[in-house]
């Protein structure tokens, strides 16, 4: 049997992740193509994805200042709970859609390091750490869909109230609050699109105006079709 594929849809915070993953999964469906559909941080499902949502909420102190090899731990942790299944679904050949995985960990706790060396050094170890020690699965493919950091920030804004149901009544997501942060992870995301040879790059904007929700699942679903073929 041939073993699946795993595509994770990553990007800026209010790049439309979930949206083109979910729109991706019911186009799939349309045209008589089967996908498992996943999504991290697992805030429901999994018993390290309810610690991280209470994390970012701010319950257990200054998460956003975190040591980024600490806080990348935890997020590991959530992929392991589910690496299992995972695995075993990859070996029956299914294909799976997942809306953030490791990628995430190395775009946000990444931006927490300034130094283009120490930052390169700590992806590095993250890999290990994930895909090595763990036996987190590695993506085949990760599309990364790319946002200016001014418009993410005016999405999040927007889309700020519906997230925070999620994590809780009346509390707020404290890394999205910090700007200096969110510029950072941009650049650190940039770096992995340009060094790492199972990612791809969509632009999402064209001259500071955010393009079409169909006009860019249009385009991750051709990548999509090309790996899959592959």
């Amino acid at each position: 049997m041939k073993k699946g594929k795993f595509i994770v849809l990553d990007g800026n915070d209010g790049s439309g992740k979930a949206t083109q993953s979910r729109l991706l999964v019911k186009r799939l469906s349309e045209e008589g193509i089967e996908s498992i559909a996943l999504d991290f941080p697992a805030y429901d499902r999994n018993f390290f994805g309810a610690f991280i949502g209470e994390c970012l909420a701010g319950k257990h102190g200054d998460f956003l200042h975190m040591d980024p090899k600490i806080a990348s731990a935890l997020y590991a942790l959530d992929r392991v709970e589910s690496s299992e299944s995972i695995h075993g679904a990859l070996e029956e050949g299914n294909l799976i859609i997942a809306d953030r995985f490791s990628s995430s960990n190395q775009i946000h706790q990444g931006g927490k390091i300034a130094n283009e060396g120490e930052r390169a050094a700590f992806l590095g170890w993250l890999d290990r750490m994930e895909h090595d020690v763990l036996k987190i699965p590695r993506p085949d493919l990760i599309i990364y869909l790319h946002v200016p950091v001014e418009i993410s920030l005016k999405l999040l804004l927007e889309k700020r109230a519906a997230k925070n149901q999620l994590l809780g009544s009346g509390v707020k997501d404290t890394v999205e609050e910090d700007r200096t942060y969110l510029e950072r992870s941009h650049e650190t995301a940039n770096w992995l699109a340009t060094h790492q040879p199972n990612w791809q790059v969509i632009d999402c904007s064209e001259q500071s105006v955010m393009r079409s929700i169909e006009d860019i699942h249009n385009e991750v679903r051709k990548i999509v079709d090309d790996a899959v073929r592959s």
